[in-house]
């Protein structure tokens, strides 16, 4: 289901842009048919068609090399003031490609039909066309890339509220004649001892519980808790300092005050999830 929400939220830009294309195509057309009437004189009907309908087309086209300039042409990827210079150099460019494939296409489609389409390339007529192609490229650019950033801000926005309702991990733990639920954000560290895991917990107490760390690893499965030695699980959400060891061991300062060892073994693991809580990515399963 998540395959498939990625996959429409892919297509949904380009089908944005596809559909703003096709209502533009529709409205010059029908621009033109009421300005022939305006001004009195028979519409040509065919030739109009055919004039929008390629220049969409062939717009629809372009689009994606659009995107690819206005990805390449964003501050974290070159000085500010060299990106309007990036949009100037290629808008040409883009729009030259636009009016040739434009009126080779026309000469395929009224060849079909046994008459001449007459294309000859003068200045004034591109010129013209660039114009009109510079509003077009930004717009399209802009639109594609907007829907883009819109969706993933959404989404984004399903994934936080999501995992806000998804009620707490709690955890059982028999103590004596009694059991207590500890919710795992108050677990900081867990540690095999033999049959046992003891947990140690926020409140500073040490509990017993029954169970291999193995089974309690998967039980904290979403919760966040990282293995860093075969017999150590921990919060990551705890870890206030990462101390390296010369022997490629390192050594975790947890929010009571706790010093605790990880292996060189899963060392790696740990850096990677810590990274991506700093710069606040999604976290890949390391477990």
């Amino acid at each position: 289901m998540t395959n498939d929400s990625d996959r429409l939220r892919r297509l949904a830009p380009s089908v944005v842009v596809s559909g703003l294309l096709v209502i533009a195509v529709a409205g010059n057309v029908a621009s033109g048919l009421d300005q022939a009437a305006r001004m009195g004189r028979p519409a040509e009907l065919f030739a109009l068609v055919v004039d929008e309908i390629t220049s969409g087309l062939i717009w629809l086209l372009l689009v994606p090399a659009i995107v690819r300039i206005f990805r390449i042409a964003l501050p974290s990827r070159m000085p500010a003031p060299a990106i309007p210079a990036a949009h100037a150099l290629a808008i040409p460019i883009v729009s030259l490609i636009h009016f040739v494939l434009t009126r080779a296409l026309r000469i395929v489609i009224y060849a079909t039909k046994g008459e001449a389409y007459i294309f000859r390339f003068t200045w004034s007529d591109f010129v013209a066309d660039l114009y009109k192609d510079v509003l077009t490229y930004l717009l399209l650019g802009l639109i594609y890339l907007g829907t883009e950033y819109l969706l993933a801000v959404r989404a984004k926005s399903a994934s936080a509220s999501q995992t806000k309702a998804r009620p707490a991990a709690v955890i059982d733990v028999r103590d004596g004649a009694q059991t207590l639920y500890v919710p795992a954000s108050d677990i900081l560290w867990a540690e095999a001892a033999g049959n046992y895991v003891e947990l140690h917990v926020t409140s500073g107490r040490a509990l017993l519980m029954r169970s291999t760390l193995a089974s309690l690893a998967r039980r904290l499965n979403g919760a966040g808790f990282l293995r860093i030695h075969r017999s150590r699980l921990v919060n990551p959400a705890a870890i206030t300092a990462c101390e390296n060891l010369p022997a490629g061991d390192a050594c975790l300062h947890l929010t009571n005050g706790a010093k605790i060892s990880v292996s060189r073994t899963y060392r790696a693991a740990l850096q990677k999830v810590m990274a991506a809580r700093v710069m606040d990515l999604p976290l890949e399963d390391t477990r």
